[in-house]
């Protein structure tokens, strides 16, 4: 029982500490270097230390973690998504569903434009999914921030269990 916990919290935090890396860093490339440049983004322009690039490289790989991690974490629950599914316990559940809808979404409009690249497609189309892409993802980080207070009290009594038995298993 101890190690499916240690498991879920390891997930868990990695899904807190890249969810905010993804949400601050696309936030971050959306206002400083999107919103008002009509595409002409200055991508030497420095915040933070890190220029265009560098916020998007960081953006990407948060999303590639984030992402793996959140397929991990829906398989951890998929009995409870199956209950609420044949039971049709969708209202009680709401906040949950929406925004594991939302993450699907905001995935497959922030990944279409990744392919659209490497395929050499058209441009407007990828501009497009990523204005579609920009502005769920914004739905996305309220309902991500909602998710992460609504357990904070898991996280820490979790944590606590945790460090209690490591340390009566090593008499610290």
């Amino acid at each position: 029982m101890m190690e499916k916990n240690i498991n879920r919290f390891i997930v868990n935090l990695g899904l807190f500490v890249f969810g905010i890396a993804s949400a601050f860093s696309g936030m971050l490339v959306q206002v400083m270097y999107h919103i008002g440049n009509h595409g002409n983004i200055v991508t030497n322009d420095f915040v933070f230390g890190i220029n265009y690039h560098g916020w998007s490289i960081a953006h990407k790989y948060s999303i590639i973690v984030f992402s793996l991690l959140m397929i991990y974490h829906v398989w951890q629950h998929w009995k409870w998504y199956k209950v609420v599914v044949t039971k049709r316990l969708f209202a009680k559940n709401q906040q949950v569903l929406i925004f594991s809808l939302l993450f699907v979404v905001v995935a497959i409009t922030g990944l279409t434009p990744w392919f659209i690249d490497l395929l050499k497609g058209d441009e407007m189309h990828r501009k497009a999914f990523i204005e579609i892409h920009d502005k769920f993802a914004i739905i996305l980080t309220i309902y991500l921030i909602i998710h992460i207070i609504k357990r904070m009290k898991w996280f820490f009594t979790t944590f606590k269990k945790i460090k209690n038995k490591h340390s009566t298993q090593y008499g610290q």
